[in-house]
């Protein structure tokens, strides 16, 4: 855990789920696409559902 920068001492203090997710989380690169990004590939604009097609 110090190759983490976290000492023992506040690993006993942490939320466990918390500390496990973060530590878990992708990288922004592999992450999935969030609903408005899906919109805008597909050629439709989130804000107002209008197709720019």
């Amino acid at each position: 855990m110090t190759n983490l920068h976290i000492l023992p001492s506040e690993v006993e203090q942490e939320n466990f789920y918390r500390l496990n997710e973060v530590l878990s989380a992708q990288s922004q690169e592999e992450r999935p696409m969030t609903g408005s990004q899906f919109m805008k590939s597909l050629g439709i604009d989130p804000d107002t559902a209008e197709q720019s097609i």
